[in-house]
């Protein structure tokens, strides 16, 4: 095979081969090529059926999304009840009925709301039309008992049926297990079942008949595809669908869904590649088939040769000039066509094969491939060769080919030439290049995709704007399908808000310069009017000609919603709706100067809640919040239209009262909104009641501008607190002064805790038995200095009112585990310290945290603090006051309750709180013995706390008859003047020394 020459001499090799392996040439390639077309036509089909279920899936899970949507809100409308029985165990058949009645409100495919306790029917709404269930013990129905079993045993809500509905239709079953807790057991009530109408929450989900899919919906009782048919059609099944699970209480329901028209075809037969595949094929065939023909007369002519010698040269010259044709259709031929010996080396090609790996056949004959292709693409198509060897018959491959440095893709058909011993010799390749079909057809396939898909619409028209395209976009903004846009002209959508000028400009900028874009309004299919952001660019031809014009748009109605809500939210109260207190400012100064204007009198009132703050901590921010709105709806009430009422931020509130006679006007609508707080507010479930301080302030007399109105108004507010609030106060002059005096002695509390005014004096405490010290209490003492020592009645309450305390608290704190510290090295005994704790430390700071920080850092061991709380921090909020007194005993330090008796706690609380120390007020020990009341009271409080097993301390003894009586009954420490009085850290250091060296009282 080597000594094959080139051009004529290898077509004449190839006549001289026989006739089989010439038509065995022809069957190939004619195989090859309808097979190839069929590959061809099989890949486009796939990528269509593709498409088609992707756009099915989608469009499934925007259905399913709102199916399970619609369950959610429907079920759930109801679940308040629940709540409520779970809590209290019981519900008035009033707020039962008007729970029941606003679910049904909001979901009117409710049929009725049922209460089953001990899973009888007790309670049901509506009554009329279910009077006959009550009293039905569904354990006695077994159908529906299964599924109240399957709830209570998993604890969770079960959505059951389909199930046939009396009324007719069918519904599905709502049941809600009840579960109560007492004595931290959970006990089970019974249920709550909520009967839904099945076609009524189809509708209400948003499935209707014109959706481009036929749906189906199976999964009674949850069960998903293991369960029947609950709705649509149940063809749909036997048709490949896509499927979707549904998530619904208890378990999960499957959609599925085939396209209305049913899926495309996948027969190849169809495809325009198949067919462009089939044509490609023809030619190549002719051309073998030219050359079969050629042969055989070639052949002819050879055996007329003996007979006549003058034709012979005519013979020559004819298979000359066919021989030459031959080589000039298969070096003109479209595809690569070259020849491999077995062992791999080139032996002759055509002028295409040459072009594509960029070197003539003389420099490549009898060459491996390695030598004009790369490695790998050459090991490639050598493994193919061999495949075609083993097999020894044609085949065809997808071969890659470097085409001057560019990886080109060819369909490639292989066949082996045998030799004159019958066995293959060659391997004849013939390549076509398909490398712009492959990238034309993921191009549109891409393409296709991305139009789509996007969120954007697309709308493409001819020149006289036919409309030829629509994308799935499209239909969701228009709400017109393809098939009733196509053909039809964009004024279809034409919302006549736009004048006809509009019109003109928009198609003279669209020729001038091929684009225009802007905002348009656009109307619906449902005839609703919506905005777009509009973008339309004209497709000119080779002459630059508009053939076609691409219209995209957006439909930006949330984003003008969202524009509006923006404005509103930015003078509106988002949680009550009032005004804000930048409208409040803007109006009051409209009222103003027009009261100024027309010589008016017009007040602004200031009013806070008194006790919202305890509403909102015991029962939380969500109660306080609807706390605030129903006291709006109140307010609204008690003012007339030309009022403005506003929500300043938190529980404060501000009124404009125009167009006053003379100012005591204003007396009558501020008694009016008292009296409207005077009814407790139902907050689910819940009673609370609060009152209001509300100051006044009236211009021009209280002020000119709006910035003096309110403040003063702010300050009256203030005065109408002080002076015991549920009342209001009209500004006077002298409140500033007040207000001003509270700020410069707020200033100065401020720069004490700065520049460490303060000072801790120590009270000794003694142990009345044995009389000696046991510890002592730590008081706090100011030392302003301009003013001198300040009386810590006055500082503490600011203290605590400007949420001082806590800073405060924490230096305390440091300071006397600083102290013991330092006494603790100087082999100084002074037994255990207590600190005094305000409420604010509790409920704002982490105090126990804080303590034991404190005590870490000083190496301390904690039997050396004693925390003093009072009554009052106990009774404001007992439970978290137990949880951090709880916290502080297991931190190993001791607790005790300040100034016992002159609150009025409840002796139920002793019992859990964890308390080691009662400590009895001096208002008890001062008239001690000789006033019988508080001998017996004294005498109550210590056999209590002995009782309890707490540890009793007497707070202000002064005289021996008290230190006598206190010891006869029983009482363990004592404090007080006959003791010792509060006394500076040095002078406390002598009195221990003192008493160490003296043998007590």
């Amino acid at each position: 095979m080597a000594n094959i020459p080139r051009g004529k001499e290898a077509v004449r090799w190839l006549a001289s081969q026989h006739a089989p392996t010439t038509y065995l040439l022809l069957l190939v390639a004619g195989i090859g090529g309808v097979l190839l077309s069929f590959l061809l036509g099989y890949l486009d089909a796939e990528r269509q059926a593709s498409d088609a279920r992707s756009k099915a899936t989608t469009e499934l899970a925007r259905v399913s999304a709102m199916l399970e949507g619609q369950v959610r809100s429907t079920f759930g409308a109801a679940e308040g009840i629940a709540q409520i029985l779970s809590i209290d165990g019981d519900i008035q058949a009033t707020h039962f009925s008007g729970m029941a009645q606003m679910a049904i409100a909001a979901s009117p495919h409710i049929r009725n709301v049922a209460l089953l306790p001990d899973d009888v029917i007790r309670k049901i709404y509506p009554f009329e039309g279910n009077d006959a269930a009550l009293g039905a013990n569904l354990a006695q129905i077994p159908e529906q008992y299964a599924t109240i079993l399957r709830a209570r045993e998993s604890g969770h809500a079960l959505l059951a049926g389909p199930v046939k509905l009396v009324q007719g239709g069918y519904g599905l079953i709502y049941r809600h297990p009840i579960f109560t807790t007492s004595a931290d057991e959970r006990h089970y009530w019974g249920t709550m079942s909520i009967v839904a109408n099945l076609d009524g929450l189809i509708r209400a989900s948003g499935i209707t008949n014109e959706s481009t899919l036929r749906l189906s919906l199976r999964g009674r009782d949850g069960l998903g595809s293991a369960g029947e048919i609950i709705w649509g059609d149940d063809t749909v099944l036997d048709d490949n669908p896509v499927n979707l699970a549904v998530t619904v209480p208890g378990g999960v329901w499957q959609l599925s869904a085939v396209p209305l028209d049913g899926w495309p075809s996948q027969s190849p037969l169809r495809s325009q590649l198949f067919l462009i595949s089939i044509a490609n094929t023809v030619l190549v065939l002719f051309f073998i088939a030219q050359l079969m023909r050629r042969n055989r007369l070639i052949r002819q002519r050879n055996e007329s040769l003996s007979r006549e010698i003058t034709e012979h040269k005519a013979t020559e010259e004819a298979l000359g000039l066919q021989q030459a044709l031959l080589q000039t259709i298969v070096d003109h031929a479209p595809s690569l066509i070259y020849l491999f010996d077995k062992d791999g080396r080139l032996q002759w090609s055509n002028r295409c094969f040459e072009a594509a790996v960029g070197s003539r056949l003389n420099t490549m004959q009898g060459m491996p491939r390695e030598h004009f292709q790369p490695m790998e693409l050459a090991q490639q198509q050598r493994h193919n060769d061999l495949a075609v060897l083993a097999n020894g018959s044609a085949m065809r491959f997808e071969e890659q080919l470097d085409d001057h440095g560019q990886e080109r893709t060819y369909l490639t058909t292989k066949c082996p030439l045998p030799g004159p011993d019958g066995q293959p010799h060659a391997i004849l390749g013939i390549s076509t290049d398909i490398t712009e079909i492959k990238q034309t057809t993921e191009q549109l396939r891409l393409a296709g995709v991305v139009m789509a898909n996007t969120a954007d619409a697309v709308m493409i028209t001819d020149a006289h704007s036919t409309i030829l395209s629509v994308n799935r976009a499209f239909t969701d903004i228009t709400g017109y399908s393809a098939d009733e846009a196509i053909g039809q002209s964009p004024r279809l959508l034409r919302s006549d808000r736009q004048p006809p000028e509009f019109y003109r400009a928009m198609w003279e900028t669209l020729r001038s310069t091929g684009v225009w874009r802007g905002e348009i309004w656009n109307r619906r299919k449902s005839g609703a009017l919506y905005p777009e952001w509009l973008t339309i660019n004209a497709v000119n031809d080779d002459k630059g000609n508009h053939v076609n014009y691409v219209a995209v748009f957006s439909d930006i109605s949330a984003i003008k919603h969202s524009q509006a809500e923006l404005e509103r939210l930015a003078h509106y109260d988002p949680l009550t709706d009032l005004p804000n207190r930048t409208l409040f400012h803007h109006q009051l100064q409209h009222d103003l100067d027009r009261a100024l204007r027309y010589n008016r009198q017009l007040a602004v009132l200031i009013l806070d809640l008194d006790g919202f703050k305890t509403v909102n901590d015991s029962l939380g921010h969500p109660v306080g919040d609807r706390l605030l709105q129903q006291a709006a709806e109140r307010f609204k009430h008690c003012l007339r239209v030309e009022d403005t009422v506003s929500r300043l931020g938190g529980d404060e509130f501000a009124v404009i009262l125009s167009d006053l006679g003379q100012d005591t006007d204003a007396i009558a609508v501020v008694k009016k909104i008292l009296q409207a707080l005077q009814e407790p507010f139902d907050l689910d479930g819940n009673a609370a009641l609060v009152t209001a301080s509300i100051g006044i302030a009236i211009a021009p007399t209280d002020g000119s501008t709006s910035e003096e109105l309110v403040r003063n108004a702010d300050t009256a507010m203030y005065g109408a607190k002080e002076g015991g609030r549920n009342s209001y106060r009209f500004y006077q002059a002298e409140m500033t002064r007040r207000a001003q005096d509270r700020l410069t002695r707020e200033r100065a509390l401020r720069r004490a805790l700065e520049e460490r005014e303060f000072e801790l004096w120590y009270q000794p405490k003694l142990d009345l038995s044995s009389g000696r010290v046991s510890g002592a209490e730590a008081l706090l003492r100011w030392r302003d200095p301009q003013r001198g020592m300040i009386s810590p009645a006055e500082f503490i309450p600011l203290a605590e009112r400007t949420a001082l305390i806590i800073p405060i608290g924490e230096l305390v704190l440091d300071t006397v585990c600083a102290q013991i510290s330092q006494w603790r090295g100087n082999g100084l005994e002074t037994g255990r310290i207590a600190i005094n704790v305000a409420a604010l430390q509790i409920e704002r700071s982490d105090y126990v945290n804080t303590l034991a920080c404190a005590l870490a850092h000083h190496g301390l061991p904690p039997e050396v603090l004693e925390v003093e709380v009072t009554e009052s921090l106990i009774m404001e909020n007992p439970e978290h006051a137990r949880q951090v007194i709880h916290a502080i005993q297991d931190l190993g330090v001791t607790t005790a309750v300040d100034d016992f008796g002159t609150g009025y706690s409840s002796l139920a609380y002793l019992k859990v709180l964890p308390i080691n120390n009662l400590k009895v007020d001096r208002a008890f020990v001062s008239d001690l013995p000789h006033d019988e009341n508080d001998v017996a009271i004294t005498r109550a409080i210590v056999g209590l706390g002995q009782t309890l097993g707490f540890e009793i301390t007497a707070e202000g003894i002064e005289t021996l008859e008290q230190l006598e009586f206190l010891r006869s009954i029983g009482c363990n420490h004592g404090q007080g003047y006959l003791f010792g009085k509060p006394m500076p850290v040095a002078e406390f250091e002598d009195w221990i020394i003192r008493g160490q060296h003296g043998e007590g009282i």
